[in-house]
């Protein structure tokens, strides 16, 4: 009986046609996330004007969607460490699908909030479900940058939003923005007969000849036999439970990571949440405010290649450290500037570093858990973060209603980057230490 590996020959492998269309399939799923994201600012005004909102309330209607996440994620990450990552990543899909359509056939402010709850809640198992299946499947030495485009869909998805609102909203309304989501169905088709199924779930169903073909298709060199014994990390408990992110020298971590993305998510939905209406705030038209989102998104252009090399050049805590201070500099002066010209410079620029610092760190968490409980760190982790995401929001809708200059609205929110930074600091980075968990 041989024993196989089988970290060693995914570490090792070549970046081949069977990675990459893992990772075309994993960046389309987080697409999703992005379009959702992004979907929801660019028809507040739209909507505030429709359904006669105040600021306040709308702050509460967007929360929704986040809370619905934070049930997910206690939902999902164990979930796709019980029924497997593929069967969870297509609930959750078929789920965000069908209630994020609906949005757009409804005229009830209750109704609304509820099939945002519902979306959201399979949102959270969809986008850090991407990046686990993406780390899980890629070689070692690009493992963070593979990680990193993968959760760049969700940059791609706002600009997407952002192109398709220009396009829509003015002409057919804000409810046409929702009908548009329907075509996720055609990702849903590709998951299920492009996308595998987690080697370490497979390895716990005794699904011995799925696995030896994986491989196969992952290094065309290795001849899969029946008697193989396929063999995990030293440090992989072979089952999934959420007790064991806090076992095994992984508590300190995870308790950081949780804060990390609380943090984390109070900036980027505090921020991108209001953004178009913070520029309308700046005399800016709507369609400008639609314009700034979308530069901004596209500074994913430059950061997620950026800092997915950095993180596999220098680990994820030095290279989170730096790009939330960076941030931090950047959101502090961008709010004080009004001349067009240089406001989308600083856009790209500041995009560029959130997008970027949002990657390595779910590329982060992702390389920081075995294989067989990545999905339940992963989900809990981005869980706690979406609480971020229903405090920023009602965050950005409070300062609003109090009429705080544009400036200063923005340099509050860079306290929370300055908070992500220090919480980093105490972070242990396996990768630069060399002990691998994958």
């Amino acid at each position: 009986m041989r024993q196989i590996d089988v970290g060693n020959i995914v570490d090792n492998a070549k970046f081949n046609g069977f990675f990459k269309s893992i990772l075309a399939i994993c960046m389309a799923t987080t697409i999703c996330d992005g379009f959702d994201l992004n979907i929801f600012g660019l028809i507040i005004p739209s909507l505030m004007k429709d359904w006669q909102i105040q600021p306040t309330q709308m702050g509460i209607l967007a929360s929704w969607g986040m809370f619905g996440m934070i049930f997910g994620s206690l939902v999902f990450g164990p979930l796709a460490d019980t029924i497997g990552k593929k069967h969870a990543i297509m609930v959750g899909t078929a789920m965000y699908i069908a209630f994020t359509t609906a949005c757009g056939f409804v005229n009830s402010f209750t109704v609304f909030a509820v099939f945002r709850f519902l979306a959201g809640f399979a949102l959270a198992g969809v986008f850090p479900l991407a990046g686990v299946i993406a780390s899980e499947y890629s070689p070692k030495a690009i493992r963070s940058r593979v990680t990193v485009w993968s959760t760049s869909g969700m940059a791609i998805g706002t600009v997407i939003a952002a192109v398709v609102g220009i396009a829509l909203i003015g002409p057919y309304g804000w409810r046409s923005m929702f009908y548009v989501s329907s075509i996720a169905v055609l990702l849903l088709i590709a998951q299920g007969f492009f996308l595998p199924e987690s080697i370490a779930y497979l390895k716990r169903k005794g699904q011995n000849k799925q696995i030896g073909r994986i491989l196969q298709r992952i290094s065309p060199s290795f001849t899969p036999t029946d008697e193989d014994d396929y063999q995990l990390a030293k440090k992989d408990p072979g089952k999934g439970t959420v007790a064991n992110l806090f076992k095994d020298g992984f508590a300190k971590n995870t308790i950081l990571f949780l804060l990390m993305f609380l943090s984390s998510y109070i900036f980027i939905y505090g921020i991108l949440m209001w953004l178009p209406k913070l520029m309308t705030m700046k005399g800016f038209s709507i369609k400008g405010g639609l314009f700034f989102t979308m530069t901004w998104n596209l500074g994913f252009i430059l950061g997620i290649p950026l800092f997915g090399w950095l993180q596999d050049k220098f680990g994820g805590k030095r290279t989170l450290q730096v790009c939330w201070v960076i941030l931090a500099v950047l959101i502090s002066i961008l709010g004080f500037i009004n001349n067009p010209y240089l406001l989308t410079a600083l856009l790209f620029l500041t995009g560029a570093c959130q997008h970027g610092c949002s990657g390595a760190l779910g590329s982060y968490i992702t390389q920081s858990y075995p294989a067989s409980f990545r999905a339940t760190g992963a989900t809990w982790c981005y869980g706690v973060g979406r609480i971020g995401g229903t405090i920023g929001p009602m965050i950005g809708g409070i300062l609003l209603a109090k009429k705080l200059p544009v400036g200063y609205n923005m340099m509050f929110f860079a306290i929370f980057l300055i908070i992500g930074a220090i919480l980093a600091s105490f972070t242990t980075d396996f990768f630069t230490q060399k002990k691998s968990v994958a």
